[in-house]
């Protein structure tokens, strides 16, 4: 990614730049984070706030100022998709229209980088996500989403008739229609176990896995995080069990990666894809999938272009995806630099503080019932609920008419999925609750 900084601005003749500088948006969002990769090679303007200090009082306050969204409105939908920082998005719009300014001065050689993704390895970007997640970059490809990643995952595997997959009943259709449609065409044994519900005892979901595995089994797949009920699942555990059985461990890290500690090499998983769309605020269209460098071999190509066979390069041959917009890796970067400018240890704190706080208001309210996981091993920032008498999409909407807030409904008996992030409030939280406790004191 620096070598394509340094290339564009290498073309970017002053004659360009001020061309493209009076429709930049800047918008309020911070100036260059020290340590970040470069955007262009210009100053940031001078009415562009510097990064808030460490021990300021307000530094929430302040980092929640760098989202478009309005103050008057609350977000708790991140488990769908993250609101992107000012500073990520500016990075990809500054991206684009540079791009467009010099496209006419691309040429191909070697020289300069491509305009375009899915057709180069992206090496900076790769090692930059690793150190997130400790991967090394040869094992990472840069991909759409997590759904590519189950589905080059479930296509790629050599599977048999009679051969077992075991999921759980609680899976994304992004993380199991692979699967069952191996199942369908060729005669693969899709089983899942029955999730506790709600989840609190890591030990009785190992237990779980291991009654449904028999000598056929060639397979866990597993979410890190379980999308509707929000399961913070037992993975090393879960992958320790596989390889006692010779089975692979693939995890469905959708919701991992940014809201909990994702450390692969310690996980132990064969395989583990993600969506940084989501908790890491990247800009939608990015996507990550990690396959341990002793098993890629294991593992076809099923988007292939000219690299598809090159087992030399590592995950490279898992990129072969075709014309995609290079801007898009920039704001992954970006919000990478964002993250890792806070820290990811504070990150995870913070959101973490403030789902406690939810999940500690509604158990003080008659009425609301947590259907989430309260096991401190076993939730993170997200937390369903509900409240006695109202359909969750009727909670939904409650929450945003009378105080704008946004959760997201999970249909009856769930109730609603409340996300936290590092946008969202002490008071927004505080609202929430006090919308809870109106509506079971309406319904007792």
């Amino acid at each position: 990614m620096p070598s394509r900084r340094n290339f564009l601005a290498a073309l970017a003749a002053p004659s360009i730049l001020d061309a493209v500088q009076p429709g930049r948006v800047h918008a309020a969002g911070f100036g260059p984070i020290p340590g970040a990769s470069p955007r262009i090679a210009e100053p940031a303007p001078q009415s562009v706030p510097s990064w808030p200090e460490d021990s300021d009082p307000a530094y929430w306050d302040l980092i929640r100022d760098q989202f478009y969204f309005p103050r008057t409105e609350a977000f708790f939908n991140t488990g769908t998709i993250g609101a992107v920082p000012r500073f990520v998005l500016e990075r990809v719009i500054d991206d684009m229209r540079l791009t467009e300014s010099t496209v006419a001065r691309w040429d191909y050689t070697e020289r300069t980088d491509n305009s375009i993704s899915g057709y180069s390895p992206q090496l900076p970007l790769r090692e930059k996500l690793g150190k997130l997640v400790n991967a090394d970059a040869s094992e990472l490809a840069l991909i759409q989403n997590a759904t590519m990643g189950m589905n080059m995952l479930a296509s790629g595997i050599d599977l048999k008739a009679g051969d077992e997959i075991i999921t759980t009943d609680r899976e994304h259709p992004g993380g199991v229609c692979g699967w069952q449609m191996r199942a369908k065409r060729d005669g693969a044994v899709w089983k899942h176990i029955v999730m506790p519900q709600p989840a609190n005892d890591p030990e009785e979901i190992v237990r779980l896995f291991e009654a449904q595995m028999t000598p056929r089994t060639r397979l866990l797949a597993f979410p890190h995080i379980v999308s509707p009920t929000v399961v913070v699942m037992p993975v090393k555990r879960l992958v320790e069990l596989a390889h006692t059985h010779n089975c692979l461990a693939i995890v469905d890290g959708a919701h991992g990666v940014g809201q909990v500690d994702v450390n692969l090499h310690e996980i132990g998983c064969d395989a583990y894809f993600s969506s940084p769309h989501k908790w890491l605020l990247a800009p939608p269209g990015n996507g990550m999938l990690y396959i341990r460098a002793d098993r890629q071999d294991q593992f076809w190509t099923t988007l292939c272009s000219s690299e598809w066979d090159d087992h030399k390069s590592g995950m490279y041959r898992f990129m072969q995806y075709g014309t995609g917009n290079q801007s898009l890796l920039m704001g992954l970067d970006a919000a990478l630099d964002f993250h890792f400018r806070i820290g990811p240890d504070r990150v995870r704190k913070r959101i973490r503080f403030l789902a406690d706080r939810l999940r500690s208001g509604l158990k003080q309210i008659p009425g609301a019932s947590i259907n989430s996981p309260v096991n401190p091993e076993m939730c993170g920032a997200m937390t369903v609920y509900s409240v006695r008498g109202v359909h969750g999409a009727d909670l939904e909407e409650t929450m945003w008419e009378r105080r704008r807030l946004r959760p997201r409904s999970m249909g009856d008996p769930l109730g609603v999925r409340h996300s936290c992030h590092i946008y969202n409030s002490e008071a927004e939280v505080d609202a929430a609750l006090e919308i809870v406790s109106d509506l079971a004191k309406q319904h007792a």
